[in-house]
């Protein structure tokens, strides 16, 4: 049986080379994502914390949105890099 594209060995080097960059950059983007969505998950949390330290009842108000916000644009991206 004959090959139909006719590789020969520089180019089946240039198509690995390629994909090998593509893939690294993949995965150096998902890690620094997911350390990034794992911090913001912990601003939100200290932001819920801080709300219940303030005396004023719209800085709770202000700050519980804000740490929701936070935690849940977080955890949403946590789930999209990793479950979707």
């Amino acid at each position: 049986m004959e090959p139909s594209d006719k590789l020969n060995e520089e180019n089946v080097r240039a198509i690995v080379r390629d994909e090998l960059i593509g893939t690294s950059r993949t995965l150096i983007g998902t890690i620094f994502w997911t350390i990034l969505s794992v911090f913001t998950v912990l601003v939100g949390l200290q932001l819920f914390q801080l709300a219940f330290s303030t005396s004023s009842v719209l800085g709770l108000v202000g700050l519980l949105l804000a740490g929701v916000v936070v935690l849940g644009a977080s955890l949403y991206l946590l789930y999209l890099l990793h479950w979707k």
